[in-house]
């Protein structure tokens, strides 16, 4: 996570991008981090309309 700060702070600082762009990052993220990872978790509402379409292929143990 640090490393991510460091990149862009350095990257504004050597002009590849502008102060607008590196507020919009830092104001955001981690929505705009590429490097961190970071995925959005459904909503239980749609992780529960895709068990119950997909239930007969489910394997019951």
């Amino acid at each position: 996570m640090l490393t991510a700060w460091a990149e862009q702070a350095e990257k504004y600082h050597n002009g590849e991008i502008n102060r607008e762009d590196y507020d919009k990052w830092r104001y955001n993220y981690p929505k705009y981090d590429e490097t961190s990872g970071y995925v959005k978790v459904p909503s239980q509402q749609f992780s529960d309309a895709l068990v119950e379409a997909f239930k007969d292929r489910l394997k019951n143990d």
